[in-house]
């Protein structure tokens, strides 16, 4: 179905349950995924029965590519893969690839495709730039303990999420995801 395709929506089986989930929002942006599920569980599989609910988080790169091998020029034994974009499932095949190449000394036709210290368009370094320093800029409480973003409340998770590097906190402050270490202290 084209609809369920521009969506978002994705279906997979497990035993004798099916899987449905949808959505494709950053940290800290407000998003109607479970209203928007519940709508397509009604209009197409109206006798199904919901077991449970999660929210999940993909990182996504800046320019869209994953970032894949060393993690700065200064760590070159220090690997990295993130930023699948949604893709982990395809993309963990290819950074298992490419960072066994990278390991064993092999060469990659992919390495400078997927290094993290490639070069961003500018454009790309600029409209990110200037969404972090709102984020940073923003006079509200609480904020990250990683670099001091402001943080958004999602309703949806129950969580406190930062736009600006993707960290997460429960709603008691403790540290779901990083890059940040330290949890919040709420008051």
């Amino acid at each position: 179905m084209v609809e369920n395709a521009q969506a978002g929506f994705f279906l997979r089986s497990y035993g004798d349950k099916l899987l449905v989930g949808c959505g494709n929002h950053l940290p800290g942006e407000e998003n109607d995924d479970f209203p928007r599920l519940e709508r397509f569980l009604k209009k197409h599989l109206p006798d199904a029965q919901e077991v449970c609910r999660w929210v999940n988080q993909d990182c996504f790169s800046l320019d869209g590519v994953p970032y894949i091998g060393p993690y700065s020029p200064a760590t070159p034994r220090m690997f990295v893969a993130t930023g699948f974009n949604a893709w982990g499932m395809s993309t963990s095949m290819v950074a298992a690839k490419l960072l066994t190449a990278l390991i064993t000394g092999a060469e990659s036709p992919y390495q400078e495709v997927f290094s993290p210290a490639r070069r961003m368009p500018l454009g790309t370094l600029a409209q990110n730039a200037g969404r972090s320093a709102v984020n940073l800029l923003t006079p509200t409480l609480p904020r990250c303990t990683h670099l001091g973003c402001a943080l958004k409340a999602n309703e949806t998770a129950g969580t406190w999420d930062c736009p600006c590097h993707g960290s997460r906190f429960d709603k008691d402050g403790a540290v779901i995801t990083g890059p940040a270490v330290k949890p919040l202290k709420l008051e």
